[in-house]
């Protein structure tokens, strides 16, 4: 065995089996034409117990000029402190750790000159793709990304006017099933907070309200408040108020956020109304287990969020697939007794 730094070669003497059988299994079963392979699990398996009994540790700058890969990505999120799009960084980073990749993280805040500033900033790292949670106002800064031909995927919301892969939830059959159940158990007059901005997430699940009041015969009943980003409680408190004051039996919050500040609201300033609404929300929380009313809620296949747009990214970057993937995915509605 060579002295000082452990090499492939010495791997692959010690292992038995080929350098270039070892050069593959170390880069996560990448050949040279950058496809992804299957390795026997045995023989792989017996290559990193070498690897790792001789403390080896890849020279990863010498991998990248190599392969012209840094196998990282970069990943821009709406707020990472919410739990949604938590609970998708951990699914995103596990999916992508599986392949050898790092991710780095970025939180817009929603704010279209912050997710610019980030998303140059990650690209100047030189990642082989990016995951983007576009917010509003982002369109030039999408089409940035589209042209500099750095491969990427757009989650959880579209952009109009430009041709991406996506990974997005029905939006307008997630909005009808959270409002037609509030309508199948009695309601009458139900009500939407949701978010003011032209995000189309957003946009689609109004539509479904809208489609399900409609289809009951109430859609002269329709209510829909829309808040700011920014300063929610004291926009809520108005919400809420409304609320009261038109008699609304059944509210749908579209998204978590809004929820846990609208049920905080009622319980402080309003109990009686309270205890008597129905609410639909959009994904669970641990906050919703305090709370005396029941709230069913919409769930989203985050895990597959996560899974099918790292998926769909590496296999851009490893096999230049230039096609477009557009992938839908079903929401669920989860009933809380």
């Amino acid at each position: 065995m060579s002295s000082g730094r452990v090499t492939i070669k010495d791997i692959a003497a010690e292992a038995g089996v080929s350098v270039s059988l070892v050069s593959f299994v170390m880069n996560n079963n990448v050949g040279a034409n950058g496809r992804v392979y299957r390795v026997n699990e045995d023989t792989a398996r017996k290559i990193r117990e070498v690897a790792a009994r001789l403390d080896y540790h890849p020279n990863s700058a010498a991998r990248s000029l190599r392969s012209g890969k840094t196998r990282m990505i970069g990943v821009i999120l709406s707020d990472i402190s919410n739990n949604f799009f938590a609970e998708m960084a951990r699914c995103i980073e596990d999916a992508a750790s599986q392949y050898g990749y790092v991710v780095f993280f970025g939180s817009s805040d929603e704010d279209p000159a912050k997710f610019d500033s980030i998303v140059r900033t990650i690209m100047l790292r030189g990642v082989d793709g990016l995951i983007v949670v576009p917010c509003e106002k982002s369109v030039r800064t999408i089409k940035m990304i589209a042209e500099s031909g750095v491969p990427f995927v757009l989650l959880d919301r579209d952009v109009e006017g430009v041709e991406a892969n996506t990974v997005l939830l029905n939006n307008r059959k997630a909005g009808h099933m959270a409002t037609s159940r509030l309508l199948a158990e009695g309601c009458r007059k139900v009500m939407m907070v949701s978010y003011a901005m032209r995000l189309s997430n957003i946009i689609d699940r109004e539509a479904g309200y809208r489609d399900a009041m409609a289809e009951y015969g109430y859609a002269d009943n329709a209510i829909v408040h829309n808040i700011r980003f920014r300063n929610i409680p004291a926009q809520m408190e108005k919400v809420m108020a409304d609320a009261l004051e038109r008699g609304v039996d059944g509210i749908v919050f579209a998204t978590n956020t809004l929820t846990i500040q609208g049920v905080k609201c009622m319980r402080e300033k309003m109990p009686g109304m309270f205890r008597k609404i129905k609410i639909v929300a959009f994904d669970e929380s641990e906050a919703f287990s305090l709370s005396d009313c029941k709230i069913s809620y919409i769930r989203q296949p985050v895990e597959l969020f996560g899974s099918e747009s790292v998926r769909i990214l590496l296999d851009n970057i490893t096999n230049g697939t230039k096609q477009i993937v557009n992938t839908t995915l079903s929401p669920q509605f989860v009933e809380i007794n």
